[in-house]
């Protein structure tokens, strides 16, 4: 009897009342949501395609351009299922290739699915079926850049000056891309379009642009290694000059006092850059090295093609006769001691003496002092690679100690192992 009458307190106690309903009412709430809520639509934006390109790769084919697409997908379900944030990370959308065999571009079909295979929701639909994405075996190549100057409805120098060869910062440029792309690349050029002719240097970015047998520059996909380069055009005037030679290996006493020579014609018309007009006044023809340079040996011939003579010179080569008046010549043996070989390798060569005598050129009076002491014999072993038994023929560097004489000639010496 006393634990009816506590129970019937307890139902007239408000705060517990209000509780128990409260509870009541969350259960069938539940109940409700998870059995008897209605199904309902959500859609969730800029869900990630992937391409699948398992099928493909088998072909050696890749995707090139763009190859990131995004759709909107909707979904149906219970609310309480369908409004969960981890909802997003469970739908995957694939772009199907399993028909994709072959280069060229394909509209791939689209299809929305549970990652997990959570079937408590459908996909109802996407924002896009297709999606176009181009295949290709991908194929590097190393082309070289020609210049390509334009100038519309005039000439790229102005009259009195002349355009000289055009230079660019950098030769080569790497091009990767789709095969079909790259095998149509007729040539790669760097273009400069000129807004006047010129009547100076000029120096500027010119863009690197790959282009097909009709000149069209019409790719896609493909990646270069350079945008631009420095495209360079030397503008050139036209001046009488003397004609002169330089010399290269002169004994130390040579440098600053030249041997006397004659060049015949004594002087010519040349293109000399307008940067450099006013100070030129002698157009070295040539260059004679000491080493081809003796009593017997001092008559040069050289080709007017190798200059940048005028147009209108007629000169077609350039004589020069070096004056080696006072100057002598003398043949000394050199021991096999005098020779010193460069051997990083510690390798067990034999070497023999040099193959024939050394010729020294210089004032006869200094030609008196020489001895084989004086000179020197270098040979660089570096780069030999024989094997037992063999034998072989190196250069070899001979130096004369002297302020005013000099080797003539080249020499070797024959290496065995």
């Amino acid at each position: 009897m006393k634990n009816k009458l506590q129970l019937n307190k307890l139902f007239y106690n408000d705060k517990i009342l209000l509780a128990i309903s409260f509870l009541v009412a969350l259960i069938v709430w539940v109940y409700v949501v998870v059995n008897v809520s209605p199904e309902t639509t959500r859609t969730i934006k800029d869900v990630k395609v992937t391409v699948d390109t398992s099928v493909p790769s088998q072909f050696g084919l890749e995707v090139f351009g763009e190859s990131e697409f995004y759709v909107d997908v909707t979904v149906k379900g219970k609310k309480y299922l369908i409004s969960s944030e981890s909802l997003v990370d469970d739908i995957i959308v694939t772009a199907q290739t399993n028909n994709v065999d072959s280069a060229g571009t394909r509209t791939l079909q689209l299809k929305g699915e549970s990652s997990s295979g959570n079937d408590d929701y459908v996909i109802e639909s996407l924002s896009a079926k297709t999606v176009d994405v181009y295949f290709d075996t991908a194929k590097t190549i190393q082309m070289p850049i020609e210049p390509l100057v334009v100038a519309d409805d005039f000439p790229i120098v102005s009259e009195g000056y002349t355009c000289g060869i055009v230079n660019l910062s950098e030769g080569v440029v790497t091009i990767t891309g789709p095969s079909t792309e790259i095998n149509r690349i007729e040539k790669v050029v760097a273009k400069l379009v000129l807004d006047a002719s010129l009547t100076s240097n000029k120096s500027a970015d010119a863009k690197v642009q790959p282009v097909d047998d009709a000149g069209k520059s019409n790719f896609e996909y493909l990646t270069m290694s350079l945008d631009s380069v420095i495209l360079t055009i030397p503008v050139l005037q036209v001046k009488e000059l003397l004609t002169s030679v330089t010399f290269k290996n002169a004994p130390t006493a040579y440098v600053t006092t030249p041997l006397k020579f004659t060049v015949s014609p004594e002087k010519d018309f040349f293109n000399i850059s307008v940067d450099e007009y006013e100070q030129t006044v002698v157009y070295p023809v040539g260059v004679i090295d000491f080493k081809n340079l003796s009593p017997s040996n001092h008559v040069f011939t050289f080709s007017a093609e190798n200059t940048n003579k005028a147009e209108d010179s007629s000169t077609t080569e350039y004589k020069v006769n070096v004056d080696m008046t006072g100057i002598t010549q003398e043949y000394i043996t050199v021991p096999y001691e005098r020779i010193h070989a460069n051997n990083p390798g510690n390798a067990s060569y034999k070497i023999s003496g040099l193959n024939k005598s050394v010729v020294i050129v210089g004032p006869s009076g200094s030609l008196e002092a020489i001895t084989a002491e004086n000179i020197n014999v270098e040979v660089d072993l570096s780069e030999v690679n024989i094997s037992k038994g063999q034998t072989t023929t190196v250069p070899a560097v001979v130096t004369v100690q002297s302020e005013n004489c000099w080797v003539y000639g080249t020499y070797t010496v024959e290496i065995s192992l």
